[in-house]
This record gives C-alpha cells, sequence and structure tokens, in this order.
C-alpha cells in the first residue's frame, strides 16, 4: 500500500488547516477557541463521535466496518508566550503568543489522517480513537484525559502513537530511538531567606542575592561532580526573583528551575541532594534555604512492540536511508509519557528542517516548518492505524 499516495489528497487540507491554527494561537489550559476548530473539522470531515474530556481536551472515534482493537493517535494543541519573528504569511495574530513548538502542525496532520480513514471504514477491523490534547507544555493536558478514563475505560486504546516536528531534521526524514525518548521533568522552587537592611550597611542585614548566586553555582556542580560521567542530568535554574531598590538589601530571592533526569535512581539521587546543597549553602551565608519539588512527567519510554511495529511503517514511508538512529535521549519532557504509563506506546520525530538553511529550533520566535514534512506525518498516523487495525 502506498502510504503517500493516500495522505496526497489531503495535504493541501492540511496545509489551510495549519494556516488557521497558527494564526490563532492559545496558551496552555485556554484552548478554547482551538479546540472548537478541531471539533468543527472533525465533524466537517465525517468521524462517527466527537466529545470532550474535560474542558478543552477533544476525543474523536473513527469505527471500521469490522471489529477489532482500539488505537489510539495524539496531538498536541498548546502554543507557547513567545512573540513571532518567523516571517511567516500566516504569522500569530495574537500578541506574545505563537506556536513555536509545531502543535498547530500536529493538529493539522492528525485531522488529515482521520480525513483519510474516514474513507477507509471498510477496511478498519476496529477503531481509530484520536486524542486532541491540552496543556502539553505545563505537563497536565494528558493528565486530564486520563483522569476523564478515555484511556484505560471508555474506548481504551491497545497502543498508542505520537510524533513530534523535528527542525533539525530535512524534511522527508525521521528520527527513531529505542528504549527511553525523552527524559523526565520535574520542577523545583527555591526561597533563600535572608535579613533586610540598608545597602549602606552589609554587616547589619543577610544578604540573600549573594546566598543565592553560592546556590546556583553548587547546584551546577551536581551534575557535574557528584553523577557518574555516563549520567544523564540537566539542573538548571530558569527563573531568579529578588530585590526592592537598589540601595537596599533584599529580603528573599525565589527561583525556579528544573531537573531533567533519564535513569530513577539518579532522579533519586538528585531530589535528595538538591534540598541539601541549597540548606547547607544557605546556612554557610547565614541565610535559610527552602526548596519544594514539583513532579513532572516521568521518562518517555517507547514500547518495544508498538515502536517495532511504527518502525515497519516507517520504513514504507521514508525508506530505511531516511531514517536516523537517535543516540541519545532528549533531555526535553514530553507527557506523551503519562500515556506510556498507562498502554504501550511510542513518539517519533518527524523532520520539518528546510534542506540547505540554518533553522530555528523549537521555542524560538523564528521557528518555521518545512510544509512538505506534513503529507509524511499524515502518512504515518494513517499507516499505523492500518496496521494495528488489519484484521
Amino acid at each position: 500500500m502506498d502510504l503517500l499516495k493516500l495522505a496526497a489528497p489531503v495535504e493541501a487540507d492540511v496545509k489551510e488547516w495549519r494556516h488557521h491554527l497558527h494564526r490563532h494561537p492559545e496558551l496552555s489550559g485556554h484552548e478554547e477557541q482551538t479546540a472548537a476548530f478541531v471539533e468543527k473539522v472533525l465533524r466537517e470531515i465525517g468521524v462517527d463521535e466527537v466529545r470532550r474530556a474535560g474542558k478543552y481536551n477533544v476525543i474523536a472515534l473513527i469505527r471500521g466496518a469490522h471489529p477489532g482493537p482500539i488505537v489510539g493517535l495524539r496531538a498536541d494543541m498548546d502554543a507557547l508566550p513567545v512573540s513571532e519573528e518567523s516571517g511567516v504569511e500566516f504569522a500569530s495574530e495574537n500578541p506574545g503568543v505563537m506556536h513555536a513548538c509545531g502543535h498547530d502542525a500536529h493538529m493539522a496532520m492528525l485531522l488529515g489522517a482521520a480525513k483519510v480513514l474516514c474513507t477507509m471504514r471498510s477496511e478498519l477491523h476496529g477503531t481509530v480513537k484520536f486524542f486532541f490534547q491540552t496543556a502539553e507544555e505545563i505537563l497536565g493536558g494528558a493528565k486530564k484525559i486520563i483522569e476523564a478514563g478515555e484511556v484505560t475505560e471508555k474506548d481504551p486504546p491497545v497502543c498508542m502513537a505520537g510524533l513530534h516536528v523535528n527542525p533539525n531534521r530535512p524534511a522527508g526524514t525521521i528520527a527513531v530511538r529505542r528504549g527511553a525518548s525523552s527524559a523526565s521533568s520535574n520542577g523545583m522552587e527555591i526561597t533563600i531567606t535572608g535579613r533586610q537592611g540598608h545597602g549602606a550597611h552589609p554587616d547589619q542585614c543577610i544578604d540573600p542575592i549573594p546566598a543565592a548566586a553560592q546556590v546556583i553555582s553548587s547546584l551546577q556542580q551536581l551534575v557535574s561532580r557528584q553523577l557518574a560521567p555516563a549520567d544523564s542530568a540537566v539542573v538548571t535554574i530558569g527563573t531568579i526573583h529578588g530585590g526592592l531598590k537598589s540601595n537596599i538589601i533584599a529580603p528573599e530571592v525565589k527561583m525556579t528551575g528544573t531537573i531533567r533526569t533519564i535513569k530513577p535512581q539518579v532522579q533519586k539521587d538528585l531530589f535528595e541532594a538538591i534540598p541539601r546543597v541549597v540548606k547547607l549553602t544557605a546556612e554557610a551565608l547565614r541565610c535559610k534555604g527552602e526548596v519544594t519539588i514539583k513532579i513532572g512527567t516521568p521518562v518517555l519510554m517507547n514500547d518495544d512492540a508498538t515502536f517495532d511495529r511504527y518502525l515497519a511503517v516507517a520504513e514504507q514511508v521514508f525508506g530505511k536511508e531516511n531514517i536516523t538512529w537517535l543516540e541519545n535521549c532528549s533531555m526535553g519532557g514530553e507527557d506523551f509519557a503519562f500515556y506510556t504509563e498507562k498502554v504501550p506506546g511510542t513518539m517519533f520525530r518527524l523532520g520539518t528542517g528546510f534542506v540547505g538553511q540554518k533553522n530555528a529550533p523549537l521555542h524560538s520566535p523564528l521557528f518555521k516548518a518545512d510544509e512538505s514534512a506534513f503529507v509524511y506525518g499524515v502518512a504515518m498516523h494513517v499507516g499505523f492505524a492500518l496496521d494495528v487495525c488489519k484484521g
């Protein structure tokens, strides 16, 4: 079966849908118009059922003519608080918000797959279930869908698949990795408390700002000096806020950061070490240091059997010569990992980079995607669904 040929008739639709979604991005948890647009398109193309799972998550079903398993396909819907600088004609019309991670393309490709599969009910031995998920960027949408029972109770899929655009790989290629695909992603909030006073008399105060600086330096040494060189981990301080005025010693400094790991033991070690380092480093400078660790996503593990099935489809769509095997697990978090804790699943990286150009990374205001890649994404969704529901 020529999967690219099957996908070709919806290519123009996919681009049109993507342009609309790109012009009208919405932040995590606020995807009201996005969800409404997705529902409208799903009904127009003739899926069998559309329903909500929570406020804005959209679930759709296409039931085949023959009994069989349920296969799940997922796309995320939220945009980022980024001011677009890409220069595309269909740039964001929502100031300060942009689909800088390609979720607009994810939705459009999954809608394209739904349109193709609506014409193939007679060949389906089973049901295709579509998950259009909110709040991936804040790692919350998948949990809402799971809490609504859509993964394990209501039309539960036997396996799930998703893809993510990758501007580092050219269009017409796909990147794969067996096993761990994305790191666990957990947050931390740190408060360094001192004693406020006049900036001219530091001896009469306790200054939390240099203490916070020392805490940051000490945390960076956790990865370089307390973990084995072969163990991957990231400890990053992303925000730091403190101070009232240039001549006032601040009462406290607040920081937030992220902790990324692949191995459970490394995560456990860092969860123990970070509070210890913060507390003792702050105490050495007469301050008080407190840490709250916020649990985020687990490691995204590609199920071997589902991975092999998806890889076989990729070989049909791309050819073996256009499949790149990734040596390293991505340290980016991905809440598709919540699904793979419940059912076998896999996620691949779809090349969307322009050949011969320097491509801006994900989350950049300059991010763009080569739209010639989208037909490949549609073909992958269709091919995987047909493979699971082939009878």
